[in-house]
């Protein structure tokens, strides 16, 4: 696939409500459709609405107004017609992103059942303590505001989960923070703070923290009690180590510390689950034979722009490390026995001024690199290593495909493995790509016969496919788990038709389906609200169907050239949205060639032109 910059998420969010249901922009009310629904969904979405402030209702909207007083009075207890105000149910979930909000008022109490509140993207410094009744709360996104430091409301919420608090000013951090001892995951990156309390630590069920981009100078020793600590974000501080007691977090698994002043690797022995350590862009030196017995079960090292001078023989130690970056360091040479680590896939030697490894060696990549290492190794070596308990597995062939770690997947999101030769996709690429949360994939130009059934775990987190150039004889409806795609590739395959379910893509934008077997544009393409380009050239269509194609507001771009198509429609002039219709190859005699090789433009007006008066 080429190179292609993702689109922006669409607006996923819950109740899409349109413009039409609010009276103006920093409305003093809602309007009755709104205010139905959520008393029937438990459910408000009031997000990029420019709202300055909060419409009272909302803290009220269990409440009949007078006007709705009177019509229950009326209403025939028996009527299927009318609604039901007796089965509405508590409000559970407020949405007030992304406006100007700078106030929310104390009757926020009276929401006793909320268990979701989302004021991100908002100009807020403050809440209300009557916050701290929502005693139900257990996901709160305060992220992208102005608060200097944590609401007190928030240490009453004992059944709080989630909370957001990234993107703020906060520079302290209160010591009654411990209270809110459910927090499982906690953001406060990019804030102004420049300590923690030792209290910190007794958050016991956290498994994922972010406190990168700050300005802490260490971390409380009593972190070591942090016990569910998984993933933990420190990157874009100003540490200069990390406490011993860290080592104590037997269950983490990921460790970001990047861009600090760490001049060695911390201790993190008992970390018996760490999987991934990210030292990149720091001060370290050195990395010993004690820092590889602290590491043993890393799978990913980043040690990237440091000063490191030598990798020591050690290395065999890491048994199960599948990535090494050191780019940009002081290395001069390489262990040989790194040739031999059985699960290394990816090596990364970028600027180092490499004396005892020839740079036509280093420009074969990681199997070229290793395989040569390897060779340097005497058969008594060799044996050496394994006596001492080395696994020793040979360099994977070079024709097999090269799977790219997770590290790599999750700085390019993008899963390539075209011209791979591949007739299925291999288990371990769907593993990293879940993993990574990548958003594109491109298996083009392989020898695919199927659309591969393992794809089905990805799709959901998937924006854009391209399985171009492959074998291709139809795709399966379960496609249509991809919710967030916008753009299709399956051009060069032996495709006739699609599944209706692709109707159901409603984020769809551009979809190419050239060079395969399509009688007619597919059906189900007619319901992609969001369309705005098809490629559908050299196939076999007959017809176009101008009314079908009006449906599609967003269209712009639509490729027809060399189809089977006997005659264009002067309808089509009409379909004003169309930026670009190519229909050159084609059986029909009018326009004429002159006609078409003048543009767009000149197309449509001789279309329309020719529509009877």
């Amino acid at each position: 696939m080429t190179s292609r910059k993702f689109r922006k998420s669409p607006n996923t969010g819950f109740g899409q409500y349109p413009d039409s249901v609010f009276s103006q922009q920093g409305m003093e009310d809602l309007h009755p459709q709104l205010v139905k629904q959520a008393r029937q969904s438990g459910q408000l979405n009031l997000s990029n609405r420019g709202l300055t402030m909060v419409p009272d209702k909302v803290w009220n909207i269990a409440e009949l107004d007078k006007e709705e007083e009177k019509t229950l009075s009326s209403l025939n207890m028996d009527s299927a017609s009318n609604e039901n105000w007796w089965d509405q149910v508590d409000m559970t979930k407020l949405i007030l992103a992304c406006n100007k909000i700078s106030a929310i008022s104390p009757q926020i109490s009276n929401l006793g059942s909320l268990t979701v509140l989302d004021l991100h993207d908002n100009q807020l410094e403050s809440l209300p303590d009557s916050l701290g009744e929502l005693m139900k709360m257990s996901k709160l996104n305060l992220s992208h505001n102005k608060f200097n430091e944590i609401p007190e409301g928030i240490f009453m919420m004992k059944e709080l989960r989630v909370l957001q608090l990234n993107n703020n000013r906060i520079e302290v951090v209160d010591e009654r923070i411990s209270e809110v001892n459910m927090l499982n995951n906690f953001d406060l990156a990019n804030n102004k703070i420049k300590l923690l309390p030792g209290s910190f630590g007794y958050l016991t069920k956290i498994s994922n923290l972010n406190l990168s981009n700050n300005q802490l100078e260490r971390l409380p020793s009593e972190i070591s009690s942090m016990a569910g600590l998984a993933t933990l974000e420190l990157t874009n501080n100003q540490l200069s180590g990390l406490p011993d007691t860290m080592q104590e977090l037997s269950h983490l698994e990921t460790l970001y510390v990047r861009h600090n002043k760490m001049t060695s690797i911390p201790v993190l022995t008992h970390c018996i689950n760490l999987k991934e350590l990210h030292l990149g862009n720091n001060r370290i030196i050195q990395l010993t034979s004690k820092d590889v017995e602290n590491i043993v079960n890393v799978r990913v090292l980043d040690l990237r722009d440091n000063k490191i001078t030598k990798i020591p023989e050690e290395i065999t130690g890491l048994q199960l490390l599948e990535r090494l970056d050191v780019t940009n360091n002081d290395l001069s040479t390489l262990p040989y026995s790194l040739g031999v680590l059985p699960h290394l896939k990816a090596v990364q030697l970028e600027g180092n001024p490499m004396k005892t490894i020839r740079r036509d060696i280093i420009a074969r990549g990681t199997v070229g690199l290793l395989k040569y290492l390897r060779s340097r190794l005497e058969e008594d070596q060799i044996v050496e290593l394994q006596k001492n308990g080395g696994n020793i597995s040979p360099v994977p062939l070079s024709g097999s495909p090269d799977i790219p770690d997770k590290f790599t997947l999750k700085t390019s999101q993008n899963l390539n493995l075209s011209m791979k030769g591949m007739v299925e996709l291999p288990e371990e690429a769907v593993e990293n790509a879940f993993e990574a949360k990548v958003q594109a994939i491109d298996i083009s130009k392989n020898q695919f016969t199927e659309f591969p059934t393992n794809m089905e775990k990805i799709l959901p987190q998937l924006y854009e496919i391209n399985m171009s150039s492959n074998k291709l004889g139809q795709i399966p409806s379960f496609i249509a788990l991809g919710e967030l795609i916008q753009f299709l590739d399956f051009s060069n395959n032996r495709l006739a038709d699609l599944p209706g379910e692709i109707g159901g893509l409603r984020h769809l934008r551009e979809v190419i389906l050239s060079v395969n077997q399509f009688q007619a544009i597919p059906e189900c393409l007619y319901d992609c609200p969001k369309l705005e380009t098809i490629l559908i050239a050299n196939n076999r269509i007959s017809c176009i169907e101008v009314e079908k194609l009006s449906k599609l507001t967003q269209l712009a771009i639509l490729d027809l050239q060399n189809n089977a198509i006997q005659t264009v429609p002067p309808e089509l002039g009409n379909v004003t949205q169309l930026r670009t219709v190519q229909l050159e190859g084609n059986l029909f005699r009018m326009p004429r060639a002159a006609i078409l090789v003048q543009g767009t433009g000149a197309v449509m007006a001789y279309l329309r032109d020719r529509i009877p008066k």
